[in-house]
Parts: structure tokens; sequence; C-alpha cells
């Protein structure tokens, strides 16, 4: 898949969902095992409407950079809860559950961006990132390098969409006391006659 120097701007989520099943293997079909980065802020679990600072530093050993290079790396980032907030620099898209750079940041290597953490009850946040380092030049020989990488965040689980409370059933306080009740007492009953036959074959003589 084109990792567009424009990033979203250029593909926008046709381009996206692409590079989430692809990769951004234009100029390199091949994961790079060679990548290093590092995710700070993301939390390992979320507090609920939250907002964090994600900082995103990536390079790659087998990357050289160009003399000037007009693009030195971006990155496309997918959460399956909450939203990113963008802003110069960068793209949004899926109601902000996509975000990547733009032609204004895909000089640098490093980006700092925001996400709002999902309400009380959502479940866990899943991000996936994609992120490449390149040199500035094109072709597929170019020498670009790619990688791609998930981080969990938890959160509350979410509630069962039909899940009732006992009242909601139609069953009274009283009704659920009596039936309490009537199990108590049927269970006393069998403990009672268990010692009583227990009893009687004890004593019996063949």
């Amino acid at each position: 898949m084109f990792g567009y120097s424009g990033g979203g701007d250029t593909g926008g989520d046709d381009w996206a969902n692409g590079v989430l099943v692809e990769g951004c293997s234009c100029h390199n079909l091949e994961q790079s095992e060679t990548g290093m980065w590092a995710l700070e802020g993301f939390p390992a679990r979320y507090g609920p409407g939250t907002v964090y600072n994600l900082t995103l530093t990536i390079t790659d050993s087998g990357v050289t950079d160009a003399a000037d290079p007009a693009a030195a790396g971006g990155f496309l980032l997918r959460v399956t809860n909450g939203s990113f907030t963008g802003g110069n620099g960068f793209w949004t898209g899926d109601s902000g559950r996509l975000l990547s750079h733009n032609a204004d940041s895909n000089d640098r290597r490093n980006w700092t961006v925001t996400w709002t953490a999902p309400d009380e009850g959502t479940g866990d946040a899943v991000l996936t990132l994609y992120f490449n380092v390149v040199n500035g030049e094109n072709g597929n020989d170019a020498g670009d390098a790619w990688t791609r990488l998930v981080a969990v965040s938890l959160g509350t689980p979410q509630a069962l969409e039909d899940e009732k409370g006992i009242h909601e059933l139609g069953v009274s306080l009283k009704q659920y006391w009596i039936g309490l009740i009537g199990i108590a007492v049927t269970l006393g009953f069998v403990l009672l006659a268990y010692i009583v036959l227990r009893g009687g074959s004890a004593n019996y003589r063949g």
C-alpha cells in the first residue's frame, strides 16, 4: 500500500483501511526487523474520558538519510475506542478513530498526538500503529522501512445488551425471598433425610 507523504490528507479513509491490511509496502514489501519505536503516554489502564498526550518516536538503522530529504517518516494510528484530536500536522478519519501525519509533519520522526479515552463501560481500547522511516527518495528500491505494532489499554467491561436486573424480569422482592426460603427448606429436608438414613444403616445388622 502507498505510504503517501500527505498521509490521510491524500488517501483518506480508503487509504488508511488499505494500510491496516497491507502495511506501508510501496517502497519495501517486507516488514522491517530493525525498526525502533517508542510510544509514551498510552496507559495500561485508561481513565474514562481522560485526555492523554501520546508521543511517538521512530527510527530504523537500515534507512540512510538523504542529504536534504523531502520526507523523513510517517505513521497511521487506529484505535478501537476513544478518539484522536487532529490539528495542524495531522489528519483524522473514521470519527476520530484514525490519525496520521500529513504533508506538514512528514519531515520528522517524532510526533505528539492527543487521545481521549472512551466512556465508562466501553471495554478495552486496542491501538494499532503503522509507521515508516523514509529517506526522501522515490522508487521501489529507495530503501525505506516500515513496521507495525499493537498496544492495549484496559478499560471497564462492557455491559451485556440483554443483561437485566431481577426486578426488570417482573420478580418482586417478596417473591425473591420466598423463593430463597423455599430452596433453603428443601435443602434442610434433604439433609435431614440423609442423616436419618445414614443412622438407620449404621444400626442395621444383616
